[in-house]
């Protein structure tokens, strides 16, 4: 039964006018036009699926580990800042709460959520804002900053469906190749034991190699089942290993014992004080985030569906707009700013489960953990190696798929140049020290490849797009075969707009039989013209020519029909062209007959 179906009778059931109310003002309208998405068949456990306890509490609990760990950049900020010891501790928690909440309406589908297994961590692009703000005015200011920055995506969330003509796969891809590259770097620093110094250190690597190895091994020869617990086998055997090298944590163990084991978070609200230097970065992390939450929901939904299409742009709004709720949580909680996390596809991926059931008891449990700073303390503790090993799977998945969202389409000249220059910018942030080179305030926006590569790959794909007309048009030669006629203009024609390889594959024998029923009927006076148009969501196909307008029957003609005259022979195969197209009619442009073939892009 389809979800919106399940949805809605779920509401009957419950027999109450003001709970039925209130749920049809969550519940998220019906996407009208939406296809089916056909479930990828290596999926354990999919995005409606009931997961049962014994493997839903620890794939919950995978997630929540690793979205703590990242708790570690407010630790960083507040360091940076020199900010006291019990005001750090209270923006962990606050911080802690606020992204357990966010995870817990994002993964949920509602008006306001992706309904993905979307889980929320702080954000590493934030550091340099947070210090900053912390710097000038305290916690208070940087709360307020945050606070900003969450109202602001509210409003550009609203922006987010009219993006979908910029966001062509191609562009996707580039995004969730950067963002695998974007989590290189910290991923083998942390791997070879680089973040303490210029020497690799051995004991690290080996932590990090039994880490990633296990989650590899299982993943790849383990039975299904198994591979569940890939990322959890292998961050538990990576830091006993770490242990045992000696690549933990020192005096980690006087830290958690220092921890209270149940405490109440002690929060403060935001000042109401503003910076106004600091508004050119806000604006840029709020760009980021939403280049950020496109290139996650893209992952999730190609994870999802296995035949993906394109973005689907209602999906991604509620993403940003959950992420802005999120943002507002830490503003008035004296938390670190959040957004998304790219790790947890990854893991997502390692263990072929995105149900979003998943996703909600994650978010329960971050939500507790803020109550439980000796938990907190512990977990942001893990050993660097080991949190490196778990990026490296993820940054090598993310790469992949976003070679394979590229390599979807068929790439012309100028998609190739669009790819292929958005890669080097993004590479070039990470191989190069340019982002010092450069003022202050833009440092943010170029600190990682994710940001430069995919805005470069959105303003090229802008600028390729000068040019292209998106109508193009032939006759027929007289004699001319329907088939190599249809198939060599419409591969032309797929290759000069970028049009999905398997959507050109099907139209093709489709207008060649229309060609060929214009053509075989008799009915065509005069040369008949192909016409082509494309605008991302649709390729139109119209066979125009002079004549009397075909009409298709409504009810499936007999098979005896193919033995009769002309007419009936053209009746059944007019029949045959509305189920072999999305859409099909028969009618008049222009004063000429037409018959109009659209196929879904």
């Amino acid at each position: 039964m389809p979800e919106k179906h399940r949805s809605r009778a779920g509401t009957r059931l419950l027999g109450l006018p003001g709970v039925d109310r209130v749920l049809k003002m969550l519940l998220p309208p019906p996407d009208r036009g939406m296809r089916v998405e056909r479930r990828p068949p290596s999926l354990v456990y999919g995005l409606d699926d009931v997961v049962p306890a014994g493997a839903l509490i620890p794939l919950a609990a995978q997630h929540a580990m690793l979205a703590v760990t990242f708790l570690i950049y407010p630790v960083l900020a507040a360091t940076e800042a020199r900010l006291p010891a019990d005001q750090t501790s209270s923006m962990l928690s606050a911080c802690a709460m606020s992204i357990g909440i966010a995870t817990i309406i994002q993964c949920l589908r509602t008006r306001i959520g992706s309904g993905y297994l979307a889980v929320h961590i702080p954000a590493p692009g934030a550091i340099p804002l947070a210090v900053q703000a912390l710097s000038l005015g305290g916690i208070g200011l940087m709360a307020m900053t945050t606070l900003l920055i969450g109202i602001s995506q509210l409003f550009i969330a609203r922006l987010v469906r009219p993006l979908r003509a910029l966001l062509p796969p191609e562009v996707c891809g580039v995004a969730v190749s950067m963002l695998g590259v974007s989590l290189a770097s910290p991923a083998l620093r942390r791997a070879l034991g680089l973040d303490h110094g210029a020497l690799v250190e051995e004991n690290a690597t080996l932590a990090s190699l039994a880490t990633v190895g296990i989650i590899v091994a299982i993943t790849v020869f383990a039975p299904r089942r198994l591979k569940l617990f890939a990322v959890f086998a292998g961050a538990s055997i990576g830091w006993i290993v770490a242990l045992l090298l000696g690549a933990g944590h020192p005096g980690a163990q006087e830290a958690i014992a220092a921890a209270p084991v149940i405490a109440w978070p002690a929060l403060t609200l935001p000042s109401f004080q503003f910076a106004p230097a600091l508004f050119p970065l806000m604006a840029l992390l709020v760009v980021m985030n939403l280049v950020d939450v496109l290139s996650v929901t893209v992952s999730l939904e190609k994870m999802n569906d296995a035949d993906w299409r394109r973005a689907h742009m209602p999906a991604a709004q509620r993403a940003v707009t959950t992420c802005g709720i999120g943002n507002i949580l830490n503003g008035l909680t004296s938390g670190f700013q959040s957004g998304l996390s790219s790790s947890s596809v990854g893991l997502a991926f390692a263990t072929q489960s995105t149900a979003r059931i998943i996703g909600v008891v994650a978010g329960i449990m971050i939500f507790a953990i803020a109550f439980l700073p000796k938990a907190i303390v512990a977990l942001t503790l893990i050993p660097s190696p080991v949190i490196g090993g778990i990026l490296m799977y993820t940054a090598a998945y993310l790469v992949v798929a976003g070679m394979d969202l590229v390599t979807s389409r068929r790439l012309s000249e100028r998609r190739v140049f669009v790819v292929g220059l958005s890669v080097l910018a993004g590479l070039s942030i990470a191989l190069l020290p340019l982002t010092r080179q450069l003022p202050l305030v833009l440092q943010p926006l170029f600190s990682t490849p994710l940001t430069v590569g995919a805005l470069s790959a959105i303003v090229l794909n802008l600028l390729f797009r000068i040019g292209i007309a998106q109508e193009a048009g032939a006759t027929v030669p007289d004699g001319a075969h329907a088939f190599p006629f249809a198939r060599d203009f419409l591969e032309n024609q797929g290759d000069e707009w970028g049009a999905r390889r398997d959507v050109i594959a099907a139209a093709i024998p489709t207008v060649a039989q229309a060609l060929e029923l214009v053509a075989d009927s008799g009915i065509a006076e005069g040369p008949i013209e192909l016409r082509a148009r494309f605008d991302e969501t649709h390729l139109d196909v119209s066979v125009v020519y002079d004549g009397e307008v075909m009409e298709a029957p409504k009810e499936r003609p007999s098979p005896e029909a193919l033995l009769g005259d002309a007419r009936e022979q053209a009746s059944f195969a007019a029949y045959m062209l509305t189920h072999l197209s999305d859409h099909v009619s028969f009618g008049r442009a222009g004063g000429r007959a037409r018959i109009l073939l659209r196929f879904d892009h």
